[in-house]
């Protein structure tokens, strides 16, 4: 029965980083969307993105690429609470899902993991490799109403991240309501 339950984590879990991997975190996601539907509670969801980690594993080497992945695994995990749904979507991207967090709540946290990542250190030789963050936020509800949407949002809200320089916190930009756009019936004669 051990060696059941250490596949069964194994089949779960990121080798790299000990975080889920994307297809555990997505059921894990889905779940906590449905459960948020049915309560009315609020849900975050967050994509964290390593600023120029290529330049990272282009100068240092893949094996500190590695420690820089899993020190910012470490990290995000830390500042989390226990029932925070946390995996490494791919490369150099984590996806954070904030069950009961609001935009102010999901900002907070956002924030602390870009400053806490931006002080982390990783030895490299006689270097000490240091990361930025960019991350993007959306709030279900005001941003989506299920995984895929809230996946999209928060990714357009990282890539204005990114465009805006990096070392940032983006949320999506806010859509005006289709009733207030103006349209061939709103339009002055």
């Amino acid at each position: 029965s051990l060696l059941h339950a250490q596949l069964q984590a194994a089949a779960r879990t990121d080798p790299k980083t000990g975080l889920l991997n994307a297809a555990a975190w997505q059921r894990e996601a889905d779940t906590e969307i449905v459960r948020a539907r049915r309560t009315g509670e609020t849900l975050a969801l967050l994509i964290v993105d390593i600023d120029h980690f290529k330049r990272v594993n282009d100068t240092y080497g893949h094996l500190v690429g590695d420690q820089v992945l899993i020190g910012v695994a470490a990290t995000i995990r830390s500042q989390l609470r226990d029932y925070d749904v946390v995996g490494r979507f791919g490369g150099e991207e984590f996806v954070v899902l904030l069950p009961r967090a609001d935009v102010t709540e999901a900002r907070r946290v956002a924030e602390r993991l870009r400053s806490r990542i931006g002080r982390m250190a990783v030895p490299a030789d006689e270097n000490m490799v240091t990361v930025t963050i960019s991350a993007g936020v959306a709030i279900m509800s005001m941003h989506g109403d299920d995984l895929i949407e809230l996946l999209a949002a928060a990714d357009l809200a990282l890539y204005r991240a990114k465009e805006l320089g990096r070392d940032r916190i983006c949320l999506p930009a806010t859509p005006v309501p289709p009733a207030r756009r103006p349209g061939p019936e709103a339009a002055p004669s």
